[in-house]
């Protein structure tokens, strides 16, 4: 042991893990923030306060997995599939019997057939030579489903998978089963891409503390990784008291704890007592080198950064840095900042604003009724009324299967009203109405409307606040400009932020705008922000104007 070296406990034989690279990257940020070389006990704390309740441990893992499921689904492959008229009507009678959609007929259909194919071969060359194939439905399928299948069918010659996906459904209605407990499994089952992980890191886990995870996890039908990351993000979600837990857990063996920890102890007083000690007069910057305090890198887009480029260097070389402490020290100072900001938040998300996507929004004839009566009331547009009600159905959207279900079947939609969605609205309501079945988008924006109708609620502030809501591109900022920050103005740059709800980079671009718009009579501002160390001020002043005396000589231009 010595000062450098903790003198750590040895804990038992090391366990690969392998977290998201997320995940590892918050824990070995706070692993440093309590202290070097912390991450495997912050990770043995994780795993200790997992056993400590395993009652909610099997709630918690089937919530993670289902997390996960919904993160690495893959998209449905779209099949047409035609079926002759007695057997479409068979199956759409099926589907409404168990109240489900015909994909998930179909999906457990094929299921079986994978299962237990059978003498298979002639009946799909009989299905194949049908003519009399006149009602086409479109089902959705997995992706690996129809290679399985192709790959089953394709060992006698040609792959007929249109004549072996109806075999397989006529299979099915001659002999349902228990179709009630195969549609929540099998029909709802989706591809998964495989999880994203990153390379092995060794904890190490004492015999006790791995015996009770491989109990849990032969309890739970899991494993030691999959335990880890589910107590990891527990962690992470509650990061409570993890200095003393983390201690505890590295000094929690017989030898040499008193000693370790009282070394602990010190280190702690004495980076107390550094923090709280008087800080060390400061020289007077020197105009040489970076005088300015620490640099700091903000972004702008390419034709910000040259318009700065070119005003900088009408001053001379290597000025953008002064030149936006200027514009930085101007703001600050401007009594107007605030309505400065708005506007060019304004301006900015009128540039960056994406299109609506355009829908069809189809109701029956007494629904829309009530629909137009509510937006002549409001004085608002069909667009507006349904932005407002997706917005609501998607933040509390309940229990919502069944009536999505029964919306899908409601007949008689004869008006029509064209409308427009936000595309992240779009992918929101067709990702959620994905998790109840296919072919459900349409359904979930009525299920919406009629719901905003039942229970209007407070909606003229909705109409004012979420309606004219538009998503938006990423800012274009890619061109880095260092600019070197002293610690007072950083402090009342940081005071700016707060009082108007803004940030370090949104504040530097507006000055930039600024400073581009309005730069008359800023010479002086520039040789005092240039020069503004009090050694050899008088020097530097001196030389600046010979540089610009040459530089004058050089354009022409004696005066």
């Amino acid at each position: 042991m010595s000062e450098t070296n903790m003198g750590r406990v040895p804990v038992g034989d090391p366990i690969p893990l392998r977290f998201d690279p997320t995940t590892k990257q918050r824990l070995e940020e706070l692993a440093a923030d309590i202290g070097p070389r912390r991450f495997g006990a912050l990770v043995r704390v994780a795993a200790r306060r997992l056993l400590a309740d395993p009652d909610r441990v099997p709630d918690a893992l089937a919530q993670a997995r289902r997390a996960s499921a919904d993160a690495r689904r893959i998209p449905w492959a779209e099949r047409p599939l035609d079926l002759d008229p007695a057997t479409s009507t068979r199956l759409n009678e099926l589907a409404h019997e168990f109240h489900t959609d015909r994909s998930a007929i179909v999906r457990v259909a094929l299921h079986r057939f994978h299962t237990g194919a059978g003498r298979f071969r002639h009946p799909v060359l009989r299905e194949d030579a049908r003519t009399d194939l006149t009602c086409r439905t479109r089902v959705y399928l997995n992706r690996s489903t129809l290679v399985r299948l192709e790959k089953l069918i394709s060992r006698n010659g040609d792959a007929p998978t249109a004549a072996a996906i109806r075999v397989a459904v006529r299979r099915l209605l001659d002999n349902p089963g228990d179709l009630a407990a195969d549609l929540p499994t099998i029909g709802a089952s989706r591809d998964l891409t495989p999880e994203t992980l990153g390379p092995r890191t060794n904890v190490h886990f004492d015999d006790e503390l791995r015996d009770q995870l491989d109990t849990l996890a032969g309890r739970l039908d899991s494993d030691r990784a999959e335990l880890m990351r589910l107590a990891a993000r527990q962690l992470l979600a509650n990061p409570r008291d993890l200095d003393q837990a983390v201690t505890e857990e590295i000094y929690r063996g017989d030898a040499n704890r008193d000693l370790l920890i009282a070394r602990n102890t010190r280190r702690q007083t004495a980076a107390a007592n550094q923090a709280t000690a008087a800080p060390a007069v400061r020289k007077a910057p020197s105009p040489q080198g970076n005088p300015f305090g620490k640099r700091h890198v903000f972004r702008f887009d390419e034709d910000t950064k040259r318009r700065l480029e070119e005003l900088a260097d009408e001053y001379g070389p290597r000025r953008v840095s002064a030149l936006l402490r200027v514009g930085i020290r101007r703001l600050i100072g401007s009594p107007r900042a605030d309505v400065d900001l708005a506007q060019a938040r304004r301006v900015a998300a009128q540039a960056r604003a994406l299109p609506h996507d355009l829908v069809t929004l189809k109701l029956d004839s007494p629904t829309a009724a009530r629909f137009l009566a509510l937006a002549a009331r409001c004085e608002a547009s069909p667009r507006d009324l349904v932005a407002v009600a997706v917005h609501r159905f998607l933040a509390a959207p309940g229990h919502c299967r069944t009536a999505l279900i029964d919306e899908a079947a409601t007949a008689g939609l004869n008006e029509k009203f064209k409308v427009s969605l936000r595309p992240s609205v779009r992918r929101d309501i067709e990702q959620l109405a994905d998790r109840h079945g296919t072919r459900l988008s349409s359904a979930l924006v009525r299920v919406a409307v009629r719901r905003l109708l039942d229970n209007p609620a407070d909606l003229a502030s909705d109409l004012e606040n979420i309606a004219p809501v538009h998503d938006l591109r990423p800012a274009d900022r890619t061109a880095r400009v260092d600019v070197a920050l002293d610690d007072e103005l950083l402090a009342h740059l940081d005071a700016l932020a707060d009082r108007l709800g803004s940030n370090r980079q949104e504040l530097v671009h507006l000055a930039a705008q600024r400073i581009l718009r309005f730069h008359n009579n800023i010479e002086d501002r520039m040789l005092d922000e240039m020069f503004r160390a009090q050694n050899n001020r008088k020097h530097l002043l001196a030389k600046h104007a010979r540089r610009e005396r040459i530089r004058r000589m050089d354009r022409g231009s004696d005066t």
